[in-house]
């Protein structure tokens, strides 16, 4: 197996840190990891703004709900899908951004933020993936200063992972409901998924930190997916940043 897949197989989301910051390479080389991501029709439409001030991570851990990892990790990097560079690189003026180019955006910024990870992971670093700050995505947007045009899409914190804290890695579904070949097919069935909860109750159980006793897969996606429709602010975010979100 390559050092890459080796990696990629080990990932595990880290939100304890040892406290030591980035050295000036390591972030030098992730800036590099992330301008090689593929990019929706060569059109490089992600900015990112590296958050190292402590006042500021803690306001955005609270935005996010009280996310301690966010505070006290080495640094913050919000990924934002940025047009206004591309307007002014060929000479239109600031306008309305189409659904299509926030839709591809928003694939720009999941691929960018994954290689970063990855890249991260590569080098003895450590990190998670963040989208609670989006509960007040004003307020934040207010902190880190974005004008109209561009929209913070996905956080990351990142650093030295403090390794007492690396758990047994969670288990996922069964591959053969993540695959299909030449035509959608239906992966479900009742009797893997009774086995795949099983695990995941028990690997909530034997977890070193924040163990569960009565929790599995499905309970804590029922929990997501029937939560309370909170969408409102973000939505007419969206659209005040100057992002149509339909026919107008």
């Amino acid at each position: 197996m390559s050092e890459t897949l080796k990696v990629i197989e080990h990932h595990q989301s880290m939100r304890n840190y040892t406290g030591r910051l980035l050295t000036e390479e390591e972030v030098s080389n992730l800036q590099d990891a992330m301008l090689q991501t593929s990019t929706s029709c060569f059109l490089q439409d992600v900015t990112v703004i590296r958050v190292t001030d402590r006042e500021k991570l803690e306001v955005i851990a609270k935005c996010a709900g009280g996310q301690e990892h966010i505070a006290n990790c080495a640094e913050f990097w919000m990924f934002c899908i940025d047009y206004t560079k591309l307007q002014r690189s060929v000479g239109l003026p600031p306008a309305n951004i189409p659904f299509k180019l926030l839709y591809s955006g928003l694939n720009d910024v999941a691929l960018a933020c994954q290689n970063v990870l990855t890249a991260a992971e590569s080098i003895g670093l450590g990190g998670v993936i963040i989208g609670g700050y989006k509960k007040q995505i004003d307020v934040v947007s207010d902190l880190l200063k974005v004008p109209h045009g561009i929209l913070p899409a996905l956080g990351l914190c990142l650093g030295v992972p403090d390794e007492n804290f690396r758990e047994e890695q969670k288990p996922r579904l069964p591959k053969r409901w993540f695959f299909s070949e030449n035509e959608y097919q239906d992966p479900y069935d009742e009797k893997e998924l009774e086995q795949y909860d099983e695990k995941m109750a028990e690997y909530y159980k034997n977890r070193q930190h924040q163990a569960k006793d009565d929790m599995n897969w499905t309970k804590a996606s029922k929990a997501m997916l029937s939560g309370k429709n909170d969408g409102g602010l973000l939505v007419r975010y969206i659209k005040e940043q100057g992002f149509i979100l339909e026919n107008e």
